[in-house]
């Protein structure tokens, strides 16, 4: 009889070991999960035209990385003071936007979240490649020095899951926000402002007020118009259609980037100047001031 209660007794220690296993390797996955969500995810990136099937190639590679790599990757580009952003590509006829999420921290706080990260890949890599000498079922010590295992390297592990899941929600938090702020009044007229201020007609004046300036650093608006004319024919034809405003001066003031100003003539006439704003008032969506 005692034999017989032995033999459960052992068996059930061994089945609460596995029940720990599972346990800690369903910590690790998903450990990994959020990881591939947020280096899929904390940097989007693109034009109008390939926004979002940029995000769908970058997720997609993704998960196919192992869990060093998204450590690597998730150390190198969301840590506040690792990592640069994305450069605009130099050619690009459509408006590029990008979005970038980073997590705020000292140096202390940098080095303590890298060590985190390489601790929490070791016990991983430890459990998944180096359990089998401590799988003893035929000795009671062994197994329960097994279990004793297992529920440290949980309770060192559990942090980092933590932290990674509040870094998680707060990303989905930043992307709900920003697409509710696109979606409304507000958000839409900022849209359509930087398509204005990145159109031809505007490119055209940005030009003119760069290279054709008085030595005041005042342009003429006619100069401008002439040259309009002669590099953006359609543009200047349909200009109220597609901008909304029918004459260059109007649009010289929507788009919020020139200080215009109507010179007095000694005829009793004028003409309009133009010169780029000292200091641009517009910013980007979650730009800090």
């Amino acid at each position: 009889m005692e034999e017989a209660e032995q033999i459960l007794l052992n068996q059930s220690t061994c089945d609460e070991v596995l029940r720990k296993v599972g346990r800690n390797v369903l910590l690790f996955q998903q450990i990994e999960a959020l990881l591939k969500f947020l280096v899929a995810n904390h940097r989007r990136d693109g034009n109008t035209s390939n926004f979002e099937e940029r995000l769908q190639q970058r997720t997609e590679k993704t998960h196919k990385q192992m869990m060093g790599k998204l450590v690597e990757q998730f150390t190198d580009g969301i840590l506040s003071d690792a990592g640069e952003p994305n450069a605009e590509p130099e050619e690009q006829n459509q408006i590029w936007m990008s979005f970038t999420f980073t997590t705020s921290g000292d140096r202390e706080f940098y080095e303590a979240q890298r060590a985190d990260m390489k601790r929490m890949v070791d016990e991983r890599n430890d459990l998944i490649h180096h359990f089998m000498p401590r799988w003893q079922p035929d000795s009671p010590e062994k197994m329960g020095e097994a279990a004793k295992y297992l529920d440290e390297q949980r309770a060192r592990v559990l942090p980092m899951f933590e932290h990674l899941r509040s870094v998680s929600k707060a990303l989905i938090d930043v992307g709900q926000s920003m697409a509710a702020f696109m979606a409304s009044e507000e958000g839409q007229r900022h849209f359509e402002l930087i398509l204005l201020q990145h159109s031809p007609l505007v490119s055209v004046l940005k030009d003119v007020a760069e290279h054709k300036h008085r030595a005041d650093g005042w342009a003429y608006l006619a100069d401008a118009g002439r040259i309009a004319w002669l590099q953006e024919p359609e543009a200047v034809t349909h200009m109220k259609e597609r901008q909304g405003h029918a004459t260059l001066k109007k649009l010289a003031v929507a788009s919020d980037l020139f200080d215009v100003f109507d010179e007095p003539l000694p005829n009793g006439g004028y003409r309009t100047l133009y010169k780029p704003k000292a200091v641009q008032n517009i910013k980007t969506f979650g730009e800090s001031p």
